[in-house]
C-alpha cells in the first residue's frame, strides 16, 4: 500500500494526515512531542469541527523510533527544523529513489534547502490555505474550508504529481496543480512577512494592527520592497493585489481577532520562522544587489525579541 507520513504532526501536519488516513491511506504521523505522539496512540487524534467531535485511528512515532520506507512525505515542521528531519529520515533509510517528498511549509527557499538531501525532480511545492488548531496533545480543531496548490520544484509534471493530486483530493482537500507554485508561495509570504512580524512586534491582534489609521503607510513600502526582490527572482507579484489580500485580513469577521502565528510562538517561548520570511527576503536582496532596508530591520527586530527567549 502506498505509504504516506507526515513529518511535523502538529495542527496543520494533524490535519493532512488525518485527512489522507480517513481516504483510506497508510498514514503515519512523525513528530518530537512526546505527550503528543503518546496520547494519539493510547487514545488516537481527537477531532473537533465546527458541528461535531470524534476520534481517529492514526499512528504516531517520535522520529528517533521511524523504521519504515514511504512514498510520500509530507514536511510540516517548523521552517528551521526541516533539514534537521530530512536527514534523519534519510539517514535511517525512510527514503527510496521515488520518494516524494512534499513540502507544505510557510516561508521562502525551502526547494533549495531540500535539495541538499534529495533531487529537486524528488521535491514538491505547495501552499495551502487550510487552518487547523490544537486544543492540546492529539486534540485537532479544524474548521473552515481552504485549498492546495502544488507543483513540482522544478516545474516538471509528472505522474508522482497527478498521483499526490489524487491523494490530497480522495482526502478532501481541494487540491490543484500550479502553473506556477512560486508566485502562490511568494504570495503568502508577503502577507506573512508583514502581518506576522508586525504585530509581533507590536503585540497586537490583526484587528488592532489594521485600526492604525496610518497601517498602510507602514506596509506598503514593505510590500513594495518585496515585490522588487521577488521580481529579481523572476517571480511577477501585483502590489495592490498583495496590499488587498493583508487588508482584506483586518475585520474581525476575518481573521482580525486572530494574532498571527509568530506571535503565537514568541509568546509561547518558541523561535520564530523569521529567517524564513523578511530574513529570506533579505538574504536574496543581498545575493541580489537589491536593497532590503526593511526586512533587514524587521528580520533584526524580531531577532532582539527573541533573545529573551534563547
Amino acid at each position: 500500500m502506498y505509504k504516506v507520513g507526515i513529518a511535523g504532526a502538529g495542527a496543520m501536519g494533524g490535519r493532512i494526515g488525518v485527512s489522507i488516513k480517513e481516504a483510506g491511506y497508510d498514514v503515519t504521523l512523525i513528530d518530537n512531542w512526546e505527550e503528543h505522539v503518546n496520547r494519539i496512540n493510547a487514545q488516537g487524534m481527537e477531532v473537533q469541527t465546527e458541528t461535531d467531535t470524534y476520534t481517529v485511528e492514526i499512528p504516531a512515532v517520535l522520529s528517533k523510533d521511524v523504521n519504515e520506507q514511504f512514498d510520500l512525505i509530507v514536511i510540516l515542521t517548523k521552517s528551521m527544523q526541516s533539514e534537521a528531519m530530512l536527514e534523519h529520515l534519510q539517514s535511517i533509510g525512510c527514503i527510496h529513489d521515488e520518494t516524494a517528498i512534499l513540502s507544505m511549509m510557510n516561508g521562502l527557499g525551502h526547494e533549495e534547502r531540500l535539495s541538499k538531501f534529495v533531487p529537486m525532480s524528488q521535491i514538491y511545492l505547495a501552499v495551502t490555505m487550510w487552518t487547523a488548531g490544537l486544543r492540546g496533545p492529539g486534540q485537532l480543531l479544524l474548521e473552515g474550508n481552504g485549498t492546495i496548490d502544488l507543483q513540482r520544484a522544478d516545474g516538471e509534471k509528472d505522474a508522482r504529481t497527478d498521483f499526490i493530486l489524487n491523494v490530497l483530493n480522495e482526502a478532501g482537500l481541494h487540491a490543484q496543480i500550479s502553473e506556477d507554485v512560486f508566485k502562490s508561495i511568494w504570495s503568502k509570504a508577503t502577507l506573512n512577512s508583514v502581518l506576522n512580524p508586525l504585530c509581533t512586534i507590536l503585540d497586537k491582534t490583526i484587528y488592532e494592527f489594521g485600526s492604525y489609521p496610518e497601517s498602510r503607510q507602514m506596509i506598503v513600502p514593505l510590500i513594495e520592497e518585496i515585490v522588487t526582490v521577488a521580481k529579481a527572482k523572476g517571480v511577477e507579484l501585483d502590489s495592490a493585489e498583495l496590499l488587498n489580500k493583508i487588508e482584506a485580513a483586518y475585520p474581525k469577521e476575518t481573521q482580525g481577532l486572530h494574532y498571527p502565528s509568530m506571535h503565537q510562538d514568541y509568546n509561547n517561548g518558541r523561535l520564530t520562522e523569521i529567517d524564513y520570511l523578511n530574513g529570506q527576503v533579505a538574504a536574496y536582496g543581498q545575493a541580489l544587489n537589491v536593497p532590503t532596508p526593511l526586512n533587514t530591520m524587521i528580520t533584526h527586530l524580531i531577532h532582539q525579541l527573541e533573545m529573551k527567549i534563547q
